[in-house]
This record gives C-alpha cells, sequence and structure tokens, in this order.
C-alpha cells in the first residue's frame, strides 16, 4: 500500500508513513474496524453465554414437568386398569366357566327378576358377542332399559321433596325418563321381532306388561290414552308427565 503524500510503501498495521511521517488514514480506520469488530464479539460472546447458562437452568426444570407429565399419565393409565381390573377378571372367570353364570341368569328370569338380571351382566361385565352369553343380547339390552326406566319413575313419582325437585330438576329428570321408556320400547319391539327363543320372547313382553302397568299407575292411562301416549315423540310424552306430576 503506498502513502497518498509520498508514495511510499507503507503496511497496514503502520500508522504512520515511515518515510514522510504522515498519518496512515488507511491504518487507522482499520485499527477503528478490528476495534469494533472486537466490541461486537465481545457482546456477542457474553449474550451467548447469558443464554447458555440461562438454558441450563431451565433444562433441569423442563425435564422435571416432563417427567412428571409421564408419571401422571403412568399413573392415569394405571388406575383405569386397576379400577376396570375387577370386573375384567370376573368376565374372563364367567366365559371360562359359564354354565353357573347362566343358571344363575335363567333363575333371575324364572322369577321375573329382571333388575337383578340386568345388574348381574354388569357386574360380571358380560359380553354378548361371540361368547358363551350371545343367546341373551336382546333380553339384555332390553332389561338394562327396563331396569334404568324403573329406578327413575320411582325416583321421579316417590320424591319426598317435591318443592326442591320441580324448581331445580324437574324438566331433565323427565326428558331421562322419556328417553329410557323410548329405549326401552326400542328394544322390545326389536326383540319381539328378531327373538327366536320362546322364554326369553315371553320375558320381554312381561317387561313390557309391567312397564304398561307403571304407567297406567302413575299417569292414570286408560286404554285408548296409554295407545295414545305410546305414540308420542320424546317432547311430547315430557310434556304429558310434566302435567300429571305438576299437577299433582
Amino acid at each position: 500500500m503506498k502513502c497518498p503524500y509520498c508514495g511510499g510503501e507503507v503496511g497496514l498495521e503502520e500508522r504512520l508513513c515511515p518515510y514522510c511521517g504522515r498519518p496512515n488514514e488507511q491504518a487507522q480506520r482499520h485499527h477503528q474496524d478490528m476495534a469494533h469488530y472486537k466490541m461486537r464479539y465481545a457482546a456477542t460472546e457474553a449474550d451467548v453465554a447469558g443464554k447458555a447458562e440461562s438454558y441450563a437452568r431451565a433444562v433441569p426444570r423442563i425435564v422435571a414437568i416432563v417427567l412428571m407429565l409421564i408419571a401422571s399419565i403412568a399413573m392415569w393409565v394405571i388406575a383405569a386398569n386397576l379400577y376396570s381390573y375387577p370386573e375384567n377378571t370376573r368376565r374372563r372367570a364367567a366365559e371360562k366357566n359359564p354354565q353357573p353364570v347362566i343358571e344363575t341368569l335363567e333363575g333371575y328370569l324364572a322369577e321375573r327378576n329382571y333388575m337383578s338380571f340386568a345388574s348381574y351382566f354388569d357386574y360380571y361385565d358380560l359380553r354378548t358377542y361371540d361368547t358363551p352369553f350371545e343367546a341373551y343380547s336382546d333380553l339384555r339390552w332390553c332389561a338394562d332399559c327396563y331396569q334404568a326406566f324403573m329406578v327413575e319413575t320411582e325416583s321421579l313419582f316417590l320424591h319426598t321433596d317435591r318443592e326442591k325437585w320441580v324448581r331445580y330438576s324437574a324438566s331433565s329428570d323427565i326428558q331421562r325418563l322419556c328417553r329410557e321408556l323410548n329405549e326401552f320400547l326400542e328394544y322390545a319391539d326389536r326383540a319381539e321381532k328378531e327373538c327366536e327363543n320362546e322364554t326369553h320372547l315371553a320375558c320381554v313382553k312381561d317387561m313390557r306388561s309391567d312397564v304398561d302397568n307403571v304407567l297406567r299407575l302413575y299417569l292414570g292411562l286408560g286404554e285408548d290414552e296409554m295407545e295414545n301416549f305410546l305414540t308420542l315423540s320424546e317432547t311430547r310424552k315430557a310434556a304429558w308427565v310434566e302435567e300429571v306430576l305438576l299437577g299433582a
């Protein structure tokens, strides 16, 4: 690099020309640039070190949170399995040795004890698809709906705190009752069309007779009114029941 004043050769690091002694402007700019770059490097290095330290402090907390989440999920899975374990154990035992279970179920049917029949199915978590209990499929669902309808009817019509019940839960309880009634009627209709077991068919008709008698008792329905009531939609059934209950 030549000195702009005397033309002598000057190094980039030399602040003054060795020949004429005048300032080497390019060298001065070079030193200023290097000082600036060193300052930026130092600032960047400090920033990186700070972030690394921050991450180092955060990582253990993040790892701890992740481990806690994993532990919570594991505990939930274990709890769910423990909750279902007794039912699964009973079901497997029943499927392995079905004869005593079948005898108990048939005993309930012979006694016309359909609510215990439904409860027994629930207690053993019995399945009716590709199991020794497949023949009870239609009857099981009818009995489930029958049980729900009977329990809800008793709860509604024999309610002891009528004022509180009317104020807080009348509409929803009545709607649920009518939904359970419609579900029972649907399963009963299907069973009466498809069931080939005469004993089971007789049980379905017996449950339907019980339901009709309960409706007559609590709603005061005659024959014509009964036929009309059963053809109503769920909403109109609920309106009818609500009128009877609130007028009682």
